[in-house]
């Protein structure tokens, strides 16, 4: 599973770039024209590229390591492509290169998750993280939409990530590094 939320910098200048850098099964399998679909058909071409087949996850998945690989890698190219659009290009067309690349990928096992931009004066979107067992109301009240992540069961173990917090009780819904 893949979620993108933001943008890719310069993106009508790149998108040819980054559609030639796809093998064709990658590319022929691209059905719409947004940057998610073509971020994610590339973020399938790296991960192969990194040695591991995206049509055929293991029983285990990849891995958080294999897929943190493969999204730096994908950040990393965009970038390099956005990089790479003509300065007359830039100037003549007032192009904004900044790539907002909130992303969000699973293999069923692992999650990564991203909040990045590509400005260094701009700061990246917000993004919270909580976990436990159990997404609770806080109150016995139904009309109260107070909750809050409980652990009742050691055993199993929920992450909810979200780009603005659910709750403002420290230690409920803490903001990432």
């Amino acid at each position: 599973m893949w979620m993108h939320n933001g943008g890719l910098g310069g993106w009508k200048y790149i998108k040819r770039r980054l559609a030639e850098r796809l093998a064709d099964k990658w590319y022929l399998g691209v059905q719409g024209g947004t940057d998610s679909e073509w971020a994610f058909a590339l973020f399938l071409n790296t991960l192969e590229g990194l040695g591991h087949d995206p049509s055929n996850c293991p029983e285990g998945g990849f891995g958080p390591i294999v897929l943190r690989k493969a999204v730096e890698q994908t950040i990393s190219q965009i970038n390099e492509m956005t990089d790479s659009i003509p300065e007359n290009i830039l100037q003549n067309e007032d192009v904004d290169t900044r790539s907002l690349l909130n992303f969000a990928v699973t293999d069923g096992n692992s999650v990564i998750c991203t909040r990045y931009i590509s400005s260094s004066k701009d700061e990246a979107a917000s993004l919270y993280y909580s976990s436990g067992t159990q997404w609770v109301t806080r109150t016995s009240d139904p009309n109260d939409r107070q909750y809050q992540m409980e652990r009742r069961d050691k055993g199993s173990d929920i992450v909810l990530v979200a780009s603005e917090p659910l709750t403002f009780e420290r230690g409920r819904m803490a903001l990432t590094a």
